[in-house]
């Protein structure tokens, strides 16, 4: 009967709609299949036969019902804002090189090595065999100089048993004439050991000289040959060569980088001076732990600032820990603005919007809008220098 008497009023709908389809022609459609959908949903409704079921306007809700609205106080704090880079613990790079320059000669190590404080890296070429030619001179010229001088006193003896001889023979000389020309001759034979003694000594003081300069060019090509060989300075592992055996090396100019395992730093993005002189301080987040840290000084010139040649990196010094090692992500955190009794709000209860900001402040359970002006602002908390007053309760958006 009740679906009877529904048919009865949409044939009746339908009628009405009918007289006006000259002038609504266009949207007789549309109306017949919104009642038709209306009917559908009518008798979709229904349960049981003929029961149909009353239905309720219900009004939107604000807020979920039985739920507590988030609220927070507003109160006094100590505020900074922060500012966070991102980093990493690295180990610290030397750069080795040699004094000298000169020809690659040998090279001992390869990229990812492991190397030790002292060990051989690599040598320029000649110092060894300087060293060595000089050592090789030296002993020839002392076994030759021996052999002079053994030679030079065994004249000297020979003449020494040749002035005997005729001393000798002087004695045994009868005649004034025999014994006159043997004393001549004995005269000639004592000029002639003292010349050789003479010459002895000179020639000993000679070889003494020479000996003595050689000495010191080996002792001079040991210490060119030392700088002529480069050795590890710490502890770690080869992480870069620009050398290989015939390469020219110029003098103080890096040819193999170690990472010093033993000595770690922490690594950011290029942070500039201005940044590090403004922030109030500063402190690394490793590992969920804070680190005192100290930033390396940066050698920059005012005409690389001008022409933007600047480093790709900024490096820290930090309290060292044993739970820190290479690798280990960090947080670095400048903290800039301090201020002291900042009237403060969770920043997740400031609304923008048109360029203004606003909270709702809790007026029982109405919300109040209220517009701010706003001022120290950080992740969790932003300072606010009008519109509320310490102990307001505001609203916090999820």
């Amino acid at each position: 009967r009740w679906i009877k008497r529904k048919r009865a009023d949409i044939d009746k709908l339908m009628e009405y709609f009918a007289k006006r389809e000259e002038t609504m022609n266009c949207k007789v459609q549309k109306y017949r299949v919104l009642v038709m959908g209306l009917l559908i949903l009518s008798l979709m409704g229904l349960s049981g036969c003929g029961r149909q079921e009353s239905t309720a306007n219900v009004p939107k809700l604000k807020d979920p019902v039985g739920v507590d609205v988030d609220t927070a106080k507003v109160k006094k704090m100590n505020l900074s804002s922060v500012n966070s880079y991102s980093g990493e613990v690295v180990p610290d790079m030397v750069g080795v090189y040699f004094a000298n320059s000169g020809q690659a000669g040998a090279v001992k190590v390869e990229i990812g090595d492991k190397v030790k404080k002292g060990q051989l890296l690599a040598t320029l070429t000649g110092s060894e065999s300087t060293v060595k030619d000089l050592q090789k001179e030296l002993k020839s010229q002392i076994a030759e100089n021996a052999e002079t001088n053994t030679s030079s006193q065994s004249k000297i003896e020979q003449l020494n048993i040749e002035l005997k001889a005729v001393q000798k023979q002087k004695k045994q000389a009868k005649k004034t004439k025999d014994k006159k020309n043997l004393g001549k001759q004995i005269v000639q034979k004592q000029e002639e050991i003292k010349t050789e003694r003479l010459r002895l000594k000179l020639q000993k003081q000679t070889q003494k000289q020479y000996i003595g300069e050689l000495k010191s060019d080996i002792a001079n090509a040991k210490k060119t040959s030392k700088l002529n060989r480069l050795y590890s300075p710490v502890n770690g592992e080869v992480i870069a060569k620009n050398l290989a055996p015939g390469d020219f090396v110029t003098g103080g100019v890096s040819v193999i980088t170690i990472a010093d395992m033993d000595k770690t730093q922490i690594r950011t993005e290029y942070i500039g001076s201005s940044v590090l002189d403004r922030a109030s301080g500063y402190q690394a987040v490793i590992n969920g732990k804070k680190y005192k840290v100290t930033a390396q000084e940066q050698d920059i010139s005012q005409m690389d600032v001008e022409m933007g040649n600047l480093p790709t990196s900024t490096y820290f010094d930090y309290e060292k820990d044993a739970n820190v090692s290479v690798g280990d992500s960090v947080t670095l955190e400048f903290y800039n603005n301090a201020t002291e009794d900042a009237l403060v709000v969770p920043s997740n209860a400031v609304f923008k919007a048109k360029g203004e900001h606003y909270v709702y402040r809790m007026d029982g359970d109405a919300k109040k809008k209220v517009k701010v002006t706003l001022g120290t602002k950080t992740d969790a908390y932003t300072q606010i220098m009008s519109g509320l007053k310490e102990g307001d309760v505001v609203y916090v958006q999820d």
